[in-house]
């Protein structure tokens, strides 16, 4: 026998139909293997199992890992590892799971044993990859005579084999769902925390913390995509629930629907709350109030227009959304700022509630960082505004949270950070190393209060300055880290 790793270990196409059932499996494995430290040549290059030489009852003294044979016997029952027979004996369905058709097609036998949730599409699925990595299909399996097997006609037994081959297929190929998805992600965020490489137990705090990261950014983006505070927004993220006008729901929390926005028709300061599906994330997710942040300047009647409106009579009417940008900076330098007022308000509501969290990009993430402080309440902000030292206390809130339980990440090079934050040699390398435009900028930073929280820096941004401030940036750099740690932990395992 040997074991190998579903995802990562490559093996012959002849092997999938000598895959032994879960049940079959055990079997051997108690009877003749012995699990952790012992010497010999071990079945699986994961773990050491080596082949027990002694026989007789009571012969051994090796204390086995439990442990390890109990982690072991579940991957095998989930489908992580496959069990896979080397001798040479008959092929029979009480043993083996899988056979090879007359047409070299890798085919689960007809009530064969094996778990509810075994993953037979992907092992079908693994079978062809192997095919085309080693060039060539295996031969049709030679099969013990039906009516040993089965009381089925031929008809039905035809008939059986076709809805499995089509249901496996259709496993194979069906896109797996959100739940499915975060399951996957927490069982290899599990299997790293525990790995003895280092290198994969980094990987797995990191996704671990980029695998709830990445829900709050994708609320962060959506929050955007209010247009009538009175109405569900459109397009909610895959899990979540907006409940920003359930008055039941927002009662549970402190909140009430007339305090996240400032206009019904127009708003300008806007905060929506998402309610997290059970059936998908399990308790792992809280409900989370995320602030909108600052949208593009527009001129409705055209810029020639508003400037012409705005130079000669100061009127700025004919620029829309400059309400975003005077909040924003007018917070930043200690002055007043009602959207900032409205955000400590709703931390100090949300203080008295357990389960509750905030996010929040841009001017949304300065935001969110006022109400975290003000509530104690987890945030997370992306390519946030800075907070003034003095603002949450400015407008009557109390110094609860700290800036230890603020998650801020920043795409690596994006507009507000560089201009919030003193950064020498990197300003210098950006203006040429012309000295009056480094000094002028560094002095402008140092009038910018940066954003709070424990930072993350996150690579990979494309374009422009004003293009890696998007939030759209910050999710595909998370998904990207994602990636690379999901690739770290399953190289481990």
């Amino acid at each position: 026998m040997k074991l190998i790793h579903f995802s990562s270990e490559h093996t012959a196409p002849e092997s999938f139909s000598r895959i032994l059932n879960p049940t079959a499996a055990r079997h051997e494995l108690e009877r003749h293997y012995l699990f952790g430290g012992a010497a010999g040549i071990s079945i699986s290059s994961r773990y050491p199992i080596t082949r027990n030489t002694q026989s007789g009852i009571g012969v051994t003294g090796y204390r086995e890992d439990v442990a390890m044979k109990r982690s072991v016997l579940d991957e095998i029952n989930r489908g992580g590892l496959l069990a896979i027979d080397q001798g040479i004996g008959t092929w029979t369905p009480t043993k083996y799971a899988f056979y090879v058709d007359a047409e070299g097609r890798l085919q689960r036998y007809p009530g064969s044993s094996l778990p509810a949730f075994y993953p037979t599409g992907r092992v079908i699925a693994r079978y062809e990859e192997m095919v085309s990595r080693y060039g060539h299909r295996a031969k049709p399996t030679v099969l013990p005579a039906r009516q040993s097997t089965t009381r089925n006609p031929p008809l039905q037994q035809a008939i059986a084999t076709a809805v499995a081959t089509v249901a496996a297929t259709v496993q194979a190929i069906r896109p797996m769902t959100k739940a499915e998805r975060w399951q996957e992600r927490q069982y290899l965020i599990g299997r790293g925390n525990r790995s003895i490489y280092p290198d994969a137990r980094m990987a797995a705090q990191r996704l671990a913390e980029n695998n709830v990261a990445v829900e709050k950014a994708k609320l962060a983006e959506n929050v955007y995509k209010t247009t009538n505070p009175l109405k569900d927004t459109i397009d909610i993220p895959e899990g979540w629930k907006d409940i920003s006008n359930n008055d039941g729901a927002l009662g549970k929390l402190g909140l009430s629907k007339d305090m996240l926005y400032d206009d019904e028709d127009t708003p300008g300061f806007l905060a929506r709350v998402y309610q997290p599906d059970e059936k998908v994330f399990g308790k792992a997710m809280n409900p989370t109030v995320v602030f909108r942040g600052s949208r593009a300047p527009e001129f409705p009647e055209g810029i020639s227009k508003a400037a012409q409106k705005a130079l000669l009579n100061g009127d700025l009417s004919g620029i829309k959304n400059l309400s975003d940008w005077s909040n924003n900076g007018a917070q930043g330098l200690g002055f007043n700022s009602e959207y900032y007022k409205q955000a400590v308000i709703i931390g100090d509501k949300i203080s008295k509630v357990s389960n509750i969290d905030v996010a929040g990009h841009s001017l949304g993430g300065g935001m969110a960082s006022a109400t975290s402080i003000a509530s104690g309440k987890p945030a997370w902000t992306f390519n946030a505004a800075g907070l003034n030292a003095g603002t949450v206390e400015k407008y009557g809130g109390s110094i609860i949270g700290s800036a230890d339980n603020i998650q801020a990440y920043r795409v690596k090079g994006e507009l507000l950070t560089k201009l919030q934050e003193v950064d020498l040699w990197e300003d210098a390398k950006d203006l040429k190393f012309y000295p009056p435009a480094v000094m002028a900028k560094e002095r402008l930073s140092m009038l910018a209060p940066d954003a709070v929280g424990v930072k993350h820096t996150l690579p990979g941004g494309t374009g422009s300055l004003l293009d890696k401030h998007g939030i759209d940036q910050a999710i595909q750099c998370i998904e990207n880290e994602k990636d690379d740690d999901i690739a770290t932990i399953k190289g481990r395992i």
